[in-house]
């Protein structure tokens, strides 16, 4: 049984590399590393059965050594615990998308608990595949880190947009259509990648196939049957709101 914890902390890692000993006696082995990258480099080439991430490391976030290691399919066979600071935002997020948590500093109880989780995982035949999107918009959040300008084609031309001129992305086919007010543009990025970099506070997702910046909305408007219509400043025609997401709108 192996096991690797990653944590920029070295007195946490070494308290918890202590523990871990003290209650999992199946251990055969505890590595650590000291940030992102150690960490995806010693996943990669030892393939634990359990990882302790921490969220916020130098480099790579725990976050994102957990999405390259699930593209690379390595967690089905190596189970993740996220240690983190936050009991708020991040706690709700860890609880939709079924991935275990720890809050610093390390509890002997909870990681008891994590143990037990993480021993019934191994056992289970079909492997939980988290979904890391709120995890990644959480720690974009946290760093401020949100998508700043776009490469978009117009004709055969490519033009570097600021986001924050940009009024709708729109889905069509195979391209997304970016609307700003001097014109439309093609990125080949899909709305679900687009709703995972942009900053939540500045763009909403209002359709399936539209998510519109805050700012720029003039008025919310319902029609004769009772949906909700977006209206975006110096655009002629409404965005429609899905049911899905009029809840958005609902002080209205």
């Amino acid at each position: 049984m192996r096991v690797l914890i990653a944590d920029d902390e070295p007195m946490l890692r070494f308290h918890l590399q202590q523990l871990l000993e003290d209650l999992w006696p199946e251990i055969d082995q505890v590595l650590t590393a000291a940030n992102g990258e150690e960490a995806l480099e010693m996943a990669r080439s030892i393939r634990p059965q359990a990882i302790f991430l921490d969220i916020r490391m130098p480099g790579l976030t725990g976050i994102e050594v957990a999405e390259q290691l699930q593209k690379d399919g390595l967690t089905k066979a190596s189970h993740i615990v996220f240690l983190t600071a936050y009991d708020d935002y991040a706690v709700q997020a860890f609880e939709r998308e079924a991935v275990d948590y720890m809050l610093k500093p390390v509890d002997e109880a909870r990681l008891h608990q994590a143990i037990d989780r993480l021993q019934n995982r191994l056992h289970r035949p079909e492997p939980v595949v988290a979904d890391l999107g709120d995890l990644k918009r959480w720690v974009s959040r946290e760093r401020g880190d949100w998508l700043k300008w776009i490469n978009a084609q117009q004709g055969e031309d490519i033009h570097v947009i600021a986001v924050e001129s940009v009024l709708v992305f729109r889905a069509e086919d195979k391209y997304t259509t970016v609307v700003t007010a001097d014109g439309e543009y093609l990125i080949r990025k899909s709305l679900k990648q687009l709703e995972e970099e942009l900053d939540p506070d500045a763009f909403w997702r209002v359709h399936r196939s539209a998510i519109v910046r805050v700012p720029a909305i003039e008025r919310v408007r319902r029609d004769l049957t009772g949906g909700l219509r977006v209206h975006i400043k110096g655009l002629k025609q409404p965005q429609p709101v899905s049911r899905r997401f009029a809840d958005r709108f609902r002080q209205m």
